[in-house]
């Protein structure tokens, strides 16, 4: 009798692509996904209130995530995967529009470490999308990105990296401004912020901004020589 193995290749996990219009946040949920954060506001400067939509898959699948810099695919995670969706409200037809389907950039429930999930705040504010995440146990970290549309395509603006004991207090803090291209440090206790804490500023060196396109996800941009965003 012979017998012949077969090798079945997992297939690998397919985003479903988000409706590019809708009169509601429900006709724009993909099937078997969840909205778990919205946030309303002027993304567009054109008085209407747009929307940010951050979508979860309610099935545990395999993904391969980006760790250490932006190219590299290196770990494999099994997690419930995000998108991040803009749409754009028409005045005409008070319709939204997708403006970007980003199916990478926001952490997964298990990236937070013993904190849990990252995900902290999502919101719009000064024709802005902020997004702020934070994890980690004793050292503990806070990770902020402003993004702007601005020459049909969502920049980069402003980011903060703030990393700190839990105990101690001992920190260090980064702020970054793409605009200006300063950074912005503060070393010392995170409980004496205005006392000893050591402040500098610096000149930021890049080749040019990053997008959702460019910049995969947070702790993926490696800024400096070991110090990651």
């Amino acid at each position: 009798m012979l017998f012949t193995q077969f090798t079945f290749a997992q297939k690998p996990f397919l985003f479903p692509k988000v409706k590019i219009q809708g009169i509601s946040v429900e006709q724009l949920t993909p099937i078997n996904w969840t909205v778990i954060e919205t946030a309303n506001g002027d993304l567009n400067n054109d008085g209407t209130e747009d929307l940010a939509v951050i979508f979860e898959s309610n099935k545990i699948t395999d993904e391969t995530r980006t760790y250490g810099d932006n190219n590299t695919e290196i770990i494999k995670e099994t997690q419930k995967p995000r998108i991040l969706a803009i749409f754009f409200k028409d005045k005409l037809t008070e319709n939204y529009l997708l403006s970007m389907q980003n199916n990478d950039f926001i952490l997964r429930a298990q990236e937070g470490g013993k904190l849990g999930d990252p995900l902290n705040q999502i919101g719009i504010k000064d024709q802005q999308l902020y997004l702020r995440f934070q994890g980690g146990a004793e050292w503990r970290w806070e990770m902020g990105y402003t993004f702007k549309f601005e020459n049909k395509d969502w920049f980069l603006t402003s980011a903060i990296n703030l990393y700190f004991n839990q105990n101690t207090g001992d920190m260090t803090e980064r702020v970054y401004d793409f605009k200006t291209r300063e950074l912005f440090t503060t070393v010392g206790n995170l409980h004496k912020r205005d006392i000893a804490n050591q402040k500098s500023s610096e000149v930021l060196y890049f080749s040019q901004l990053r997008t959702f396109k460019t910049f995969k996800k947070p702790w993926a941009w490696e800024i400096m020589p070991n110090v990651y965003l």
